[in-house]
């Protein structure tokens, strides 16, 4: 697969805070690259050094093959945006906002007309084409700024938290848009917080803290770092002594132990332990909750940084 977005050791100082520390990466054609951290990670710093929008204190962001900085117009001709911020003109309809976003590409009036109504389709919101974009759903919001972001057929896609401030079922409906354009062979670089979103999503994830790379692979390489396949937690009732869950880490079986908002994970190798470690702590602290589950890219993160990635 050729390579269509490349960063090279991007770095983004504002003041005495480094939002982004010497990050690198590719994304190959018809690839999505999902960026997975914590909120104030330099997940959207990142996105914007690579759409030109913040000038990198250090490094290289390109495009198709454009320094971004020194070819900004060739670059931007090559990519849509769907940024986290919502903004609607309040005095636009849909179909205003799109056409007057399509024109700024140079369309002619009769091929922004018809790219305007085709993914005003696609968004399925054409039944609300006279609408002004604060008069929409959520979920509606979501899908004009994908709109917008589609409208000129762009063959890369930067979709800066897509799903931020949906439920569950609106978040999980915008990921059918998302698969769809996925099947069209666009490039995507997706930012999100939501695990489930990066394993249903992503052919590759890039986890970030603090700007820095932490981890790269496919979400199924990633949770190999852990070397296991099942994670017990444990909320005992009464609080575990730090002798206990050395000891724990010890039992064969068993690859790690960490204590971590009043719970204990342990990260099983073989499940046959499962008695040892439940007779261990229910003679040292009560067992008030448990629970067993399969390996997610959360426990990678927090296996990773110490913490969850809500936190």
């Amino acid at each position: 697969m050729n390579e269509i977005i490349k960063a090279e050791h991007l770095e983004k100082i504002f003041g005495d805070q480094k939002a982004v520390d010497n990050l690198s990466f590719t994304v190959h054609r018809g690839e999505t690259l999902g960026l997975l951290g914590p909120n104030g990670a330099g997940k959207t710093t990142t996105i914007k050094m690579l759409i030109g929008l913040v000038k990198p204190t250090r490094g290289v962001a390109i495009i198709g093959g454009y320094n971004v900085q020194q070819k900004p117009i060739e670059a931007k001709e090559l990519f849509g945006i769907s940024p986290q911020e919502l903004s609607f003109d309040h005095h636009l309809s849909l179909i205003e906002d799109l056409y007057f976003y399509v024109r700024l590409y140079g369309l002619s009036r009769k091929e922004a007309k018809e790219r305007v109504r085709e993914t005003l389709k696609w968004a399925r919101l054409e039944n609300h084409a006279e609408k002004i974009g604060y008069q929409l759903s959520g979920g509606m919001q979501r899908r004009l700024l994908m709109a917008r972001a589609m409208v000129t057929d762009p063959p890369i896609l930067f979709l800066d938290e897509p799903t931020t401030g949906l439920d569950p079922q609106a978040r999980h409906a915008l990921w059918d848009y998302i698969l769809d354009l996925k099947e069209r062979g666009k490039t995507i670089i997706l930012t999100t917080h939501y695990l489930e979103e990066a394993e249903m999503l992503c052919d590759r994830v890039i986890i970030i803290d603090y700007g820095k790379k932490i981890a790269e692979g496919t979400p199924d390489e990633l949770k190999h770092i852990l070397k296991v396949e099942n994670i017990l937690t444990i909320k005992p009732r009464n609080s575990i002594s730090q002798r206990v869950i050395e000891e724990i880490k010890e039992f064969t079986g068993v690859e790690d132990a960490i204590w971590h908002d009043s719970s204990l994970k342990i990260h099983l190798k073989d499940e046959y332990v499962l008695e040892l470690i439940i007779s261990r702590i229910l003679k040292d602290a009560g067992i008030l909750e448990m629970d067993i589950k399969r390996a997610s890219l959360e426990d990678v993160f927090l296996h990773l940084t110490g913490k969850e990635l809500r936190e």
